[in-house]
């Protein structure tokens, strides 16, 4: 466990000044510190937070959160090119590709190591990031490796991906309600597709006048099914940078005209998810399946509270599959970089990772934790007592790697917008396609 021993250079204690206070002999605390966190959405918990402050009272956590697309987008790069900015910053996985292609914005943390302040919370002395490295997914991993083969943050969570559904909506429809019946109702995306069709059959008139339908928003289907291949918009060719495959990988017209197909089918609702139609939908049965990331297990608790046991998880079409997840990461500018290193490697600990998931449902990157009854055992009684644990687990060890480019996040914008004018019927699907072959080149060569 830690002992209180972060000094940041000697401190000088006159001989007489330490005989008038009597504490001759008594180690000095450690200077307090603070550690500043850019992050976005809960990835930093505050129970862990307050945990942290308990073991170690000389730092002190300051946390700022900003939207995600504005953390790893404009304030990162402007942080980096000023080398002024946070200890640690949280590096989503939709931006790992553009990250590793920067490594130089980052200490490589194969360079560092804990420090003796570490063993107060179980975390030995010395101790590099190849020395943690065994402890996690190794795809999961490999999102927080710089091309240059330097570590530029640990794994927080893999998001895992399976389909919550309420339990009497379902009854209502005279559909099956039991969660392995349910699964099987849609081993494939069309049979996930024809029972959306037959669940908003049973729908009365004024139910459907109301907009309600069977899944929250079918253009999440898109990314599930992307995250299901093994390559979306660059091949690994070797090279640092990869190879474009948008337009050649079939896996991208799989997903987007399987979307359009789900779209077209009238199986979703048009409630655009974390808006407040979308947060008052859960508690109203606006719609009765989200395909949700272990992670939005804590949001529809936060959101719909009135629901509990009204929910359960099912089997994600298709396998396995995957949503989100972040690397904790410290720049090369930080100014307590040894003490935002002794932070992370305690804070993304496999021990603490099972504390998280929970406790808000953050699956986690720690693999070593995949055979742990205290993981796989976990039920959550919002979920109709779900085996929450084992269920994300099972779908997780399904994932394969796939390489993230350095132009993903920006690739997967153009594309959620040419299929938001398919729903919104402002394109027919073959224009809005072209559309999105347009968009693109006009990033590639931004």
């Amino acid at each position: 466990m830690r002992k209180k021993t972060l000094f940041r250079g000697s401190i000088a204690v006159s001989t007489a000044a330490i005989l008038a206070a009597g504490v001759l002999g008594t180690p000095a605390r450690a200077a307090d510190v603070t550690i500043s966190i850019w992050t976005f959405g809960d990835v930093i918990q505050r129970t862990l937070v307050k945990e942290y402050k308990a073991l170690h009272p000389e730092i002190t956590l300051e946390i700022k959160k900003s939207d995600l697309d504005a953390l790893n987008g404009t304030n990162m790069v402007t942080a980096c090119t000023s080398k002024t900015g946070p200890d640690v910053v949280a590096v989503e996985v939709q931006y790992s590709g553009y990250w590793r292609s920067y490594p130089k914005c980052f200490t490589d943390l194969r360079t560092m190591k804990t420090s003796e302040a570490n063993v107060k919370a179980d975390i030995p002395a010395g101790k590099t990031a190849l020395d943690f490295k065994k402890n996690y997914l190794p795809w999961r991993w490999e999102q927080g490796v710089g091309y240059d083969d330097s570590v530029i943050g640990f794994p927080t969570d893999v998001g895992g991906l399976e389909v919550a559904y309420r339990v009497d909506l379902f009854k209502k429809a005279g559909l099956p309600t039991e969660r392995g019946a349910v699964g099987k109702l849609w081993p494939t995306w069309d049979k996930f597709i024809a029972t959306g069709v037959k669940y908003n059959s049973k729908l009365s008139a004024a139910d459907k006048k109301a907009g309600k339908g069977f899944l929250d928003n079918a253009g999440t289907i898109y990314s599930a099914i992307m995250n299901q291949g093994t390559e979306k918009y660059y091949k690994n060719d070797g090279t640092d940078a990869g190879k474009l495959i948008y337009s050649t990988n079939p896996q991208v017209k799989k997903a987007w005209d399987t979307t359009i197909k789900a779209t077209e089918a009238g199986i979703g609702t048009r409630i655009g998810q974390y808006t407040s139609d979308w947060n008052i939908g859960m508690n109203k049965g606006a719609f009765a399946t989200i395909l949700a990331p272990a992670w939005m297990m804590d949001y529809i608790k936060s959101q719909a509270p009135d629901t509990a046991g009204k929910w359960d998880i099912a089997a994600l079409p298709g396998g396995g599959g995957n949503q989100g997840g972040t690397q904790l990461a410290v720049p090369s500018y930080a100014k307590n970089s040894q003490e935002a290193y002794d932070f992370i490697s305690w804070y993304l600990a496999p021990e603490q990772q099972l504390k998280v998931f929970k406790t808000y449902g953050l699956f986690p990157a720690a693999s070593v934790l995949y055979d742990d009854a205290a993981l796989l055992n976990y039920k959550d009684p919002f979920f109709n007592n779900a085996p929450v644990g084992k269920i994300y687990a099972a779908g997780v060890s399904k994932v394969k790697p796939i390489f993230e480019g350095k132009l993903q996040r920006s690739i997967d914008q153009a594309i959620g917008a040419g299929l938001g004018r398919v729903a919104a019927k402002k394109m027919t699907a073959a224009k809005s396609w072209a559309q999105v072959l347009v968009d693109i080149k006009k990033v590639i060569n931004n």
